[in-house]
């Protein structure tokens, strides 16, 4: 069986360094004025900085980083991004929704105000049903047809069946 070829980690000789808040922005203004993290160089970098201590390892692996860093959040921007624009299409998709299921009980509403038209037109045309009213002491009677109602002084019916405008014609209110 043949051993894999495994490159065994190997502690660098040189010290780690701390990039300094001021040093690090000293490093991202030169890679901006290179072209960007995708086009300087660590060679190009390290001549550009001018800082005696800093060597080719030390931005060779602060440029890893900051490519790495840089991908992350350019990730994280196009998923924001996505996240706000099915958002707004979900906005726009209710408000469409909305808009149609209001266009929708207005043709409703319209369609029933047409037919209780209709009806009341119907009920007030001339028949030849006639309605004989009385006066009784407790209030009025009207009859006809084999309908008797029964009003009182207010105008109301007597009784448990109470009719309104709007229970009589089919109109809601």
């Amino acid at each position: 069986m043949e051993k894999p070829n495994v490159r065994f980690y190997t502690k660098s000789k040189m010290p780690r360094m701390r990039w300094a808040t001021d040093l690090h922005h000293h490093f991202v203004y030169v890679v901006k004025r290179l072209g960007g993290e995708r086009k300087a160089t660590p060679k190009k970098i390290v001549q550009a900085m001018g800082v005696k201590y800093l060597t080719l390892s030390h931005v060779k692996s602060h440029l890893q980083m900051y490519r790495n860093k840089k991908r992350r959040e350019t990730v994280q921007a196009e998923r924001r991004m996505r996240r706000e624009m099915r958002w707004r299409e979900f906005q726009q998709h209710l408000q469409i929704y909305e808009r149609l299921r209001d266009a929708t009980n207005f043709m409703q509403n319209q369609s029933r105000l047409s037919y209780n038209t209709e009806k009341t037109i119907e009920f007030l045309k001339p028949s030849n049903k006639t309605m004989e009213v009385e006066h009784a002491h407790d209030g009025v009677v009207a009859t006809g047809d084999g309908a008797d109602v029964r009003l009182n002084s207010t105008g109301l019916l007597k009784g448990e069946e109470k009719l309104s405008l709007g229970l009589t014609l089919g109109l809601k209110y």
